[in-house]
């Protein structure tokens, strides 16, 4: 697993290095070559084509894309989440191969080619991006070899290239450990010639992007609503930033039923902000929309967060609870400290809290967080036990904390 993890970060590390030298640059070739394909198939909200443009213009080392397709193929231009120079030109040839070698006045010395009906993981793209030989992908050990590939533009010239010169790596023999989903994710090369192809693309993406360290909850309850919700905001103008400022609106809104004593309907709106907490990332992800300002959403997250303790511990304080006032100060405390922890993971050492160790992993189950504690008050507040459910979930914070803070220590020492 630790070579996996290390080329996985290697991969990911190469492909967003910049500034790159000028002779690192690589042209992307995507191409349209079989008249039965149809690179404007919707698969998880947008076409095949752009995502794979989306795709590709992320790639630190691609200067430029090339769209080559028959002249009968009437293609859009790229949306503007499209990064880099697009160009399109005709080429004749009824396989892709024919086509290069009709556009070889056009093509760079080196440069990625993708077939423009095909769903690929990024993570092959960043691969094929730092290759130094020719190389082709095949979904499976055994399987032809799909369109997806670096290529020099010479290998174009020699007879029988595509099938006999080249070097063929199964795509599913490469590390499926991934850093930034914090566990193995699937690796994915597939063709999509049909809709019923497109269906099973859908259920790849909506796998490909689910985080793999959560909580019960996150694991168990929220994905199927969260999936049922992406699909339907997919393919609309709604994006996952309007969908983050609604979730915030509503998760204070939360605070103000806490803090007037609305108690249950409170708790039932706080399992809807974390549905919703859980839909605008796999949005940005699935439809390729990923912002700065969304990344950013974690301090959002923290500010209504503990708006909820503060308010609970307000309203049980004035209504036979006198310590819980303490309490939501202390709830406020251990959550801060949760939070360096993580920071410090991250900046120091490059990696989550949730992956460190395998007790970690496994802890991350039940560790203490905005999910675990609302579930924690679900019964005690339909119960009219508010109060015992609050302290229960302050002692939990604490606990979470501690093991969290207790392993940093450990770890810097080690250091």
């Amino acid at each position: 697993m630790a070579g996996a993890r290390e080329l996985s970060s290697e991969v990911e590390v190469l492909a967003s290095a910049a500034p790159l030298r000028e002779s690192a640059r690589l042209q992307a070739v995507v191409v349209c070559p079989d008249a039965t394909a149809n690179p404007l198939r919707s698969v998880g909200g947008i076409t095949l084509l752009e995502r794979l443009l989306r795709q590709l213009s992320e790639l630190e080392t691609v200067e430029s894309i090339l769209v080559l397709k028959p002249a009968a193929l009437s293609l859009p231009a790229p949306s503007t989440r499209v990064r880099k120079h697009v160009s399109y030109h005709d080429a004749s040839g009824a396989t892709a191969w024919e086509m290069m070698r009709d556009a070889r006045a056009h093509l760079h010395d080196r440069f990625i080619v993708v077939a423009a009906d095909l769903l690929v993981d990024e993570r092959l793209l960043a691969w094929l991006s730092v290759q130094t030989a020719d190389v082709m992908l095949s979904p499976r050990e055994g399987d032809r070899p799909a369109t997806a590939a670096l290529l020099r533009a010479e290998s174009l010239e020699a007879p029988g290239a595509e099938a006999a010169r080249i070097k063929v790596v199964a795509a599913d023999s490469l590390p499926a450990y991934w850093e930034s989903m914090h566990g193995e994710v699937p690796i994915h090369l597939r063709r999509i010639a049909s809709e019923r192809d497109a269906e099973d693309g859908w259920r790849i993406l909506l796998d490909y992007i689910q985080r793999r360290t959560l909580e019960l909850p996150a694991r168990y309850f929220d994905p199927f609503f969260e999936n049922l919700i992406v699909r339907r905001l997919a393919p609309t103008a709604i994006t996952a930033n309007q969908v983050t400022l609604i979730t915030t609106v509503l998760g204070f809104a939360v605070a103000g039923l806490y803090l007037t004593g609305w108690l249950r309907l409170g708790v039932l709106l706080a399992i809807f902000v974390e549905v919703l907490d859980g839909v605008d990332g796999k949005l940005a992800r699935i439809t390729r929309t990923t912002s700065k300002a969304g990344e950013y959403e974690h301090i959002l997250d923290f500010f209504y967060e503990n708006s909820w303790w503060l308010a609970l511990g307000r309203f049980l304080s004035r209504h036979g609870s006198p310590s819980a006032w303490t309490a939501a100060i202390l709830m406020v405390a251990f959550d801060l400290t949760d939070n360096i922890v993580y920071s410090i993971a991250d900046v120091k050492w490059h990696r989550s809290v949730d992956n460190a160790t395998p007790f970690l992993s496994r802890f991350r189950l039940i560790a203490g967080r905005r999910n675990i504690y609302t579930w924690i008050f679900l019964p005690g507040f339909f119960l009219g036990a508010p109060a015992f459910s609050f302290y229960l979930a302050v002692a939990w914070a604490g606990v979470t904390a501690a093991i969290h803070a207790v392993w940093c220590i450990s770890d810097a020492r080690k250091a």
